[in-house]
């Protein structure tokens, strides 16, 4: 889900082509196209949602059931009737059918009115960290029936969540809060370090309907706003008091390349094999509309800096994404499914082909530059070198993966316990289950029979809605050498 682009005018670009003859190859087979949304009676079909899992359940709090907004006849805001009011909980299972719990929010206390309002909002920053999950700001209608971003960090303690939601027993003392400028932002990423600081990465400031932001030409005015933070922030929170959350800013990183949103990012493993970085890709959008292509790395250690030698293709847009470490070459290995992207892979000719950029709304033809993808790519980052390899005759069963959520499957093995990223060397030599991929945005951009050469929709007039395919996701890593 998106909110609104800078204002300005683009360059008109159709059909360019980056030659991609590449002799690196796929590092392993990722398949994903079986649809086993059967086995999950009566789970939630959201996107822009955060996440977390206990105890071999998943935990989902706010997003929305509806599709993208403004588009293919879609709402152009984000009203409180597509939000996602309870709190979820499935209970995959490996043989048979998956249970469900949910709790609608209304029956939190009144004195927790503003976490209701965050907890139904979309496009939240959220980490899990241990036991509690962490969930900073998000953009959506309050219950004046205002339009806003949140200043809100709010924590669950997630064993005490799940035991009273599936027991019905209170769940308020499960949930602490606190109100802070620092944390207000939607479409940004949250992450914490081995310094036990947290990063709140990018995101923006939204006031406003979005349909009075386009009635006022994309500018703002003391009606409707829109401001990027621009900034990577370190913050400190604490328990300042019983039963409450403290924010204290302890740096601030600024960049042009940093006021983007909708962002991929993820944690990564250092040469040592142990310590833990960041990196964040993609994210728009850019001064001429388009995305965000070059990747930021940090550390605890290292300030955030942007890679000035390589620039992303595929997925520039908040996708579900899936990260491996390899010790043995010291490589990260990121795999991104589907999303929005400036590129796609043409598998006929081996190359990376841009999407055709042209005209502008109020035109008879449009297309934007930015495109809904079915394909998957894997961004692998050495010691020496990183390119991005895209899964050969492999496609999602659909066009998935936009803001939704790739759920790992029990067993995989982490690296550390307590970070997502899965040690690549357990999996040698086998296929196995790797996890799903979970809710987000279906997208239909090629008018009936639906095929690659199907007439395209023009931009804005794509049908949309939320997912209701959970895809599960398969990987098959060749043995060692």
């Amino acid at each position: 889900m998106t909110f609104s682009r800078l204002a300005g005018c683009a360059a008109i670009l159709v059909g360019t082509f980056l030659a991609a003859s590449t002799p690196h190859p796929v590092p392993f087979t990722i398949e994903a196209s079986e649809d086993v949304s059967a086995r999950f009676p009566g789970a939630p079909r959201l996107q822009s949602f955060a996440w977390g899992e206990w105890a071999g359940k998943w935990i989902f709090i706010a997003g929305r059931t509806t599709g993208y907004h403004g588009v293919g006849g879609q709402e152009a805001d984000f009203p409180r009737s597509g939000a996602n009011d309870k709190i979820w909980i499935v209970e995959p299972s490996t043989t048979g059918i998956a249970r469900t719990w949910s709790v609608p929010l209304r029956k939190l206390p009144a004195s927790f009115g503003e976490v209701k309002d965050q907890w139904m909002s979309s496009n939240l920053a959220f980490f899990q960290d241990k036991e509690t999950l962490y969930l900073a700001g998000g953009y959506g209608q309050d219950a004046t029936g205002a339009w806003r971003t949140y200043p809100l960090l709010s924590a669950v303690h997630l064993p005490s969540l799940v035991k009273a939601i599936t027991e019905g027993s209170d769940l308020s003392e499960a949930i602490t809060y606190t109100k802070s400028p620092l944390v207000q932002a939607a479409g940004g990423e949250l992450m914490k370090l081995d310094d036990g600081l947290f990063y709140l990465i990018g995101g923006h400031v939204f006031t406003g309907s979005y349909r009075d932001f386009e009635a006022a030409e994309e500018k703002s005015t003391p009606k409707v706003s829109q401001q990027y933070t621009g900034e990577i922030r370190k913050l400190r929170v604490t328990r300042d008091v019983p039963g409450r959350l403290g924010v204290a800013l302890v740096e601030s990183y600024t960049d042009p390349e940093f006021a983007r949103r909708d962002l991929n990012a993820t944690l990564t493993i250092q040469p040592d094999g142990h310590t833990l970085g960041a990196a964040a890709y993609g994210g728009v959008f850019t001064q001429d509309q388009l995305g965000f292509s070059k990747p930021i790395y940090w550390s605890a250690a290292r300030p955030p800096r942007v890679a000035e030698d390589y620039e992303q293709k595929m997925s520039g847009y908040s996708c579900a994404r899936l990260a491996f470490f390899d010790p043995d070459s010291n490589t990260m290995l990121t795999t991104f499914f589907g999303g929005i992207s400036r590129w796609n892979w043409n598998e006929d000719r081996a190359e990376f082909q841009a999407a055709p950029r042209v005209g502008s709304k109020s035109e008879a033809v449009y297309f934007d530059g930015l495109q809904w993808i079915d394909q998957m790519t894997t961004l692998v980052r050495g010691p020496q070198e990183t390119y991005e390899v895209v899964q050969p005759s492999n496609r999602l069963p659909g066009y998935l993966g936009t803001n939704a959520a790739f759920l790992p499957a029990p067993g995989m093995e982490r690296i550390r316990p307590e970070a997502e990223v899965f040690d690549l060397r357990p999996l040698r030599g086998k296929r196995a289950l790797a996890g799903y991929i979970y809710g987000g945005i279906r997208a239909f951009p090629k008018e009936f029979p639906y095929r690659d050469d199907s007439r395209p929709y023009h931009s804005g007039n794509i049908p949309t809605r939320s997912s209701e395919m959970i895809v599960a996701v398969y990987i098959t890593v060749p043995p060692a050498n």
